[in-house]
């Protein structure tokens, strides 16, 4: 019996997992620790510094910039963002975590047990943190609901395209795939490149080949995953649900990093709180839904967005974001953009 079993090892479930320290926490996942990365890794700058992972950051950057087939729009950071390793992110907040660590595959839950491809393991608390597939708390007909999808590759960064390298760069048109977005985060002497898809999976190979080359990058290995734009629930049975699992990548942005830390941070304040005999394990969920639930209207914002903003002219979507890249305009937007983590502090 452990204290916490947590099904995925990716930040959600590692955040969970280092609230828990001290307590005999067991991580799993189908893939060794930092091994499947399906993220872009990037994210804002202070989100790293705050949980301790200066080592894994690669670059730091002070600009977004929008590329359409006219236009070249930079919308200019009142704080830094940056690229970082995810695979050296990982393996820090698992060591720090002092949680066992095992690699099997989670079939479902029964009770307090966790059911696995090795063997059953049984846990006061239940954590569902496994992604979009959402292996404890999704249906076969619900896990595909809400979705958007994405390929990303790292490449030598392409400096033929005359890239800002301090920059975060997107490109969005019927030029590049409808209903898409295209990007290159630099990382260094490599870079990020991507396509998701709003629409749900397409065939995607294709238009981000041809992406690549227009930017003159030799196309390495790709890496898929869906990622959600809309909440699900944060509670499921017994286990707790959080992470792309609860849905709780931004829509719009596809932004799941931050998320992910913030709620498995909030997750694991409640199941401490229910180790420790302060709350029953029903009111520990209810307080962690009670979190979830005080940034839907945030959700909700950006979840129509997304379905607004990918539906209207392009050249509307150029207006839209040459109004908001002015100075005073672009601070606004990005501070109602940290204001799903505003408890974190200021992003200094």
């Amino acid at each position: 019996m452990y204290d916490a079993v947590i099904v995925g090892a990716s930040f959600a479930g590692l955040a969970v997992a280092n609230v828990l320290r001290g307590r005999r926490v067991l991580l799993i996942d189908r893939k060794p620790v930092g091994e499947e990365q399906t993220s872009a890794c990037a994210t804002i700058l202070c989100v790293m510094r705050r949980w301790g992972l200066d080592d894994a950051v690669l670059q730091a950057h002070d600009a977004l910039v929008l590329h359409t087939r006219r236009r070249t729009i930079r919308f200019a950071s009142p704080y830094p963002w940056c690229t970082f390793d995810y695979r050296r992110a990982c393996e820090i907040l698992l060591e720090r975590s002092g949680a066992e660590f095992l690699q099997a595959t989670a079939r479902g839950i029964e009770g307090d047990r966790v059911i696995l491809d090795r063997g059953d393991v049984a846990g006061t608390c239940i954590v569902d943190a496994s992604g979009w597939r959402a292996a404890l708390s999704g249906s076969k007909g619900s896990r595909r609901r809400g979705m958007s999808y994405g390929l990303n590759m790292v490449a030598a960064m392409p400096v033929q395209a005359g890239l800002e390298t301090s920059s975060l760069h997107f490109w969005y048109g019927r030029d590049v795939m409808p209903g898409a977005m295209a990007w290159v985060f630099p990382r260094g002497e490599e870079a990020t490149v991507g396509l998701g898809s709003y629409r749900g999976p397409r065939p995607m190979r294709g238009p981000l080949e041809r992406f690549a080359r227009r930017l003159d990058v030799e196309v390495t290995a790709f890496r898929g995953a869906y990622f959600p734009h809309a909440l699900r629930r944060p509670i499921a049975g017994r286990a707790f649900v959080v992470g792309d699992a609860a849905g709780q990548c931004i829509g719009l942005t596809g932004e799941g990093v931050r998320p992910a830390l913030f709620f498995g941070e909030a997750c694991g304040r409640a199941i401490e709180r229910v180790l420790s005999g302060e709350l029953t394990l029903a009111q520990g969920q209810d307080e962690y839904a009670r979190v979830v639930a005080r940034k839907e209207r945030f959700y909700r914002y950006f979840t129509r967005s997304q379905a607004v903003l990918t539906r209207v002219p392009t050249l509307l979507v150029e207006w839209l974001s040459l109004y908001t890249a002015s100075e005073r305009m672009c601070a606004r937007v990005l501070h109602r953009y940290w204001g799903l983590t505003r408890e974190w502090g200021p992003p200094g």
